[in-house]
Formats: C-alpha cells, sequence, structure tokens
C-alpha cells in the first residue's frame, strides 16, 4: 500500500466554463495537466448534488490502495466550478458524457479511464461508455439510474420538502449551493424526464461493469443493479444492506474493497 499521496487542485478553462478538478497522486509524480498519458487513471463522477469534497475520503483511499492516480472534478454549477447559464434539460447526462467528460480528460491527458460514477455521475459514466464517447477500462456505478423509478421522484419530492436546510448543508461544498439545487430538482420533476431511459446503450457497453446499490437507497431500486447487470456484457452487482443512497459514506470501507478489487481486475499488469 502506498503511503505518501501527492494532490493537486487545479483548473480547467471548457469554453466560458471553469472547471475544478483535484489530481491525488501515489508519491511524488509531479504536478500539471499530463497525468501520465497511457497510463490507467481512476476517474470519479458525482452524484447530482455531489462535488469533489463529497466524496469524503475514497479518492484518496483509492489512490493508496490502486497504486494509481485518481482524478476528480467539479461539473458545471457544482463545487467550485462555474454555473453556466440557464437551466438543465432533459439531455443534460448525455451532454455530460459526450461533450464535457471527453474534453476534460483530453484536457488532463488521460487516455486510459476507469470511470466511478454515484448515480448522476453513474448515469453518465454508463452513457459515455455505451456510446463510446470515452473508452475506458472499465465503469463502477454507484447508484445508478438507467431509467426513472417512481421511488426516485419520490425521494426528490421528499428532499425538495426540506430544501432550505439542505440548501445551508451544501454551501459547505458549492459556491453556489441554491442554484445546483433547484437545477438539479427542476430537471428531475420535469414530466418529460420520466421518459429518460439508457437502457439500450447500456448493452453496447464492451469494457467490465460493477453495479453497487445500497438496500436502503430513496432514489433507486434493486432494479438498477438487475438491469444493467441483465443487459451489460460484463456486469457483475452487489446490493448492500444497511446503506443508502451515499453508499461510500453509509460504508466506506466496504465500497473501498468493492472498487479495489474491480480496479485490480480492470488494469493491465505491470500498469
Amino acid at each position: 500500500m502506498i503511503d505518501e499521496l501527492v494532490t493537486v487542485d487545479g483548473r480547467l478553462q471548457l469554453d466560458a466554463v471553469g472547471i475544478a478538478y483535484r489530481k491525488i497522486s501515489p508519491g511524488d509524480t509531479g504536478t500539471g495537466h499530463q497525468h501520465g498519458g497511457a497510463s490507467p487513471v481512476i476517474v470519479m463522477l458525482h452524484e447530482g448534488l455531489g462535488s469533489i469534497t463529497q466524496w469524503r475520503e475514497l479518492p484518496e483511499v483509492l489512490a493508496r490502495r490502486c497504486g494509481l492516480d485518481v482524478i476528480a472534478y467539479d461539473r458545471s454549477g457544482y463545487g467550485r466550478s462555474d454555473p453556466v447559464p440557464g437551466t438543465y434539460s432533459d439531455g443534460f447526462m448525455e451532454r455530460e458524457a459526450t461533450e464535457v467528460l471527453p474534453a476534460v480528460l483530453h484536457e488532463l491527458g488521460v487516455r486510459s479511464p476507469v470511470l466511478i460514477g454515484h448515480s448522476d455521475g453513474a448515469s453518465i459514466s454508463l452513457i459515455a461508455a455505451g456510446l463510446e464517447s470515452v473508452v475506458p477500462l472499465g465503469v463502477a456505478v454507484i447508484a445508478p439510474h438507467s431509467f426513472i423509478e417512481d421511488v426516485c421522484i419520490e425521494g426528490i419530492r421528499a428532499i425538495d420538502s426540506q430544501r432550505e436546510p439542505v440548501i445551508a448543508g451544501l454551501a459547505r461544498h458549492h459556491d453556489h449551493p441554491r442554484l445546483a439545487f433547484e437545477r438539479w430538482r427542476d430537471v428531475w420533476l420535469t414530466p418529460q424526464f420520466r421518459d429518460w431511459d439508457i437502457r439500450p446503450l447500456i448493452e453496447r457497453i464492451a469494457c467490465p461493469v460493477l453495479v453497487l446499490q445500497g438496500e436502503g437507497d430513496q432514489y433507486g431500486t434493486e432494479a438498477q443493479v438487475s438491469t444493467i447487470v441483465r443487459s451489460a456484457p460484463d456486469a457483475r452487482g452487489h446490493m448492500l444492506a444497511g446503506c443508502g443512497h451515499v453508499a461510500h459514506r453509509d460504508q466506506p470501507e466496504r465500497i473501498a474493497d468493492y472498487l479495489v478489487e474491480f480496479v485490480s481486475e480492470c488494469v493491465p499488469a505491470g500498469s
């Protein structure tokens, strides 16, 4: 296991939007925008109200235990990244998967990513792999959405009823907490978004897929795991007892164990 880690916080300019990112490297691998070229890199995509800091200690744990660079970034309007003007539409995850994620990887020199996504970030990762806008070594998803379940909409309505304390809590992690919350809520509660469905794309994912889902997730059920495992050519999944939507908060050691094992299987020997 690696003891020494080097953390670099940086910023990318994608058109008019500044994107905050964090790179965590095992040992003194230097700084700057190049991250090992063809070397495998773990790339983490946060949830719908998430950010770099809301991954907690997981990026550091993965860098240390896997011996790989780990990159996490804030999508526009989240964390320390600039907001984009206007509202989100029902194609926002597809745009993130086909435009923003490839641009971030290009700017950071990442050609062999292992994608780890949570919730919305999980769906973005699956879309990117299915459409081949990114060609990952593997995709690990925590609490993914592959289609819209009633429980998801009910969960969003429930959290909206407590929006003010939720927004106050988000302020610890986001420069624009109210904007982040309202954009997320509004797009998920738009009637036309109920037809959103990426199951046909999942059938096209060529790399290994790992699915982790808490049994107590207020936004999704076991149907997400079984659907992805059944649809993707090379996928396996686990339901986690005593675990909610934010599995890396509820069971950090167990989640880390699953992810470390998965990454080790995806990364070529000697990388």
